[in-house]
């Protein structure tokens, strides 16, 4: 007896029961798809919220972009005033990073906080001083998303208005301009402090209303321009520079050559260069409880495909009982016999993952074109089209995960095939 004849016999065996085995291949099939889907949503799912993350974010302070420079003290020490540890010169930086060719752009922010005021009510605001043509750059690259082609685009309109706002624009997040009364054009005043610790205020004029991704936020988000911001705090330095790539999949790669491009030769290096992952606290904590769920779910699938396919050849042991016992009779042993199992459980996961891809790509398909709609997730304050990707990283895993179970449920007939002698196999009815 060799593989090739045992083979060959499993496969006869499964044609011979073709009904129970078509039942067996569809349970799998059902699994591999359900699994193949889950990790497509997962997938996509990551993949959104990356993206988001990058363009725009879930702090007060906007997207992250792809990378963030920063003064390497503004990480490691407490600031005793405003911006003490700011960068100075910040477009001599940014010219030095564009030289990069996966570099589209760059971005100057300042975040401050302080009181806004409509003469009868003041509350605080944490707010950020940007540069509104430069930040348009992170709302066209969401929109070319090629990945993500049922997303929502985003409207550059707000930042145009604030950069056509002639007396000091300002942007409210919707729940800031409901507390304060406020609509595009009301007078409103900003309190702050100044680098040397003296109280400013500068008045504005609200030039838009948006709503924040986080509702957490939404009260407190100011945007306003970087100017405006500057003249608040009487400083010419700004907190960060945001750096907006080609492709997500560069930051690695650019990161250490923007490093070493903007510090100079030595053990002592005047900027960080934080990747967008490093600065994504909400992205992370989404994952890793996803992720827990999604394993969850897999465990499940994964053990009522075994439980089915342990059960066809528990049963298929049963119905031939009298053939195993003519095996054992003419020299087969055990242990060939309970090969011949193996071979009919991996036919069986062969033929599940080429249905359940089948199944896979049709309700996917499906799922796609349907424009179902996702809640938003915790916290944030907008829904999302449901879409599945196709996840290809995934499915070598799925695969190998079904075709392990569905080949070891084989195992469980060793036992039983043990226990059976040849007279009373040859005799069983």
């Amino acid at each position: 007896m060799n593989s090739l004849k045992l083979a060959g016999i499993a496969v006869r065996n499964l044609l011979r029961n073709s009904r129970r085995t078509l039942i067996t291949v569809l349970v799998s099939s059902a699994g591999f798809a359900a699994l193949a889907i889950v990790a497509g949503y997962m997938d996509f799912t990551f993949f959104g919220l990356q993206e988001m993350t990058i363009c725009r974010g879930f702090t007060s302070s906007g997207g992250t972009g792809h990378i963030q420079i920063f003064r390497k003290e503004a990480l490691q020490k407490e600031e005793h005033y405003p911006l003490e540890y700011g960068i100075a010169d910040s477009e001599k930086l940014q010219q030095a990073v564009k030289l990069n060719k996966s570099v589209i752009a760059t971005m100057p922010r300042i975040e401050f906080n302080g009181l806004i005021s409509n003469g009868e009510k003041s509350i605080s605001f944490l707010g950020t001083g940007v540069d509104p043509k430069k930040e348009t750059e992170l709302i066209h690259y969401w929109n070319a998303l090629e990945k993500l082609s049922s997303r929502k685009l985003m409207d550059d309109s707000v930042y145009k208005k604030l950069e056509t706002t002639s007396s000091n624009g300002v942007l409210l997040g919707e729940g800031m301009a409901k507390a304060m009364n406020a609509h595009v054009g009301s007078s409103l005043m900003l309190m702050g402090t100044t680098v040397d610790g003296a109280v400013n205020a500068v008045d504005v004029t609200v030039a838009g209303v948006v709503r924040s991704s986080m509702k957490s936020i939404d009260r407190y988000y100011l945007v306003t321009s970087l100017e405006t911001a500057q003249s608040l705090m009487q400083t010419g330095k700004v907190s960060k520079i945001v750096v907006v790539l080609d492709k997500t999949s560069n930051t690695d790669i650019v990161r250490p050559l923007v490093f070493a491009k903007i510090n100079a030769s030595g053990n002592n290096p005047e900027f960080s260069v934080i990747a967008w992952d490093q600065l994504a606290e909400y992205y992370h904590s989404i994952r890793d409880a996803y992720r827990i769920i999604f394993s969850f779910i897999g465990i499940i699938v994964v053990v009522i495909v075994f439980l089915s396919t342990t059960n066809t050849m528990l049963m298929a042991t049963m119905e031939r009982v009298r053939e195993i016992g003519t095996m054992k009779a003419i020299g087969i042993s055990n242990l060939w016999i309970s090969f011949l199992f193996l071979y009919e459980g991996f036919f069986i996961g062969l033929m599940s993952i080429c249905g359940g891809m089948a199944l896979k790509i049709i309700f996917s398909s499906i799922i796609n074109n349907s424009g179902f709609k996702m809640p938003p997730p915790p916290g944030m304050s907008s829904s999302y089209l449901l879409k599945i990707f196709f996840a290809a990283d995934f499915l070598p895993w799925i695969s190998l995960l079904i075709l392990f179970s569905t080949t070891c449920s084989g195992l469980l007939t060793l036992f039983k095939i043990r226990k059976l002698s040849i007279v009373n196999s040859l005799t069983h009815v």
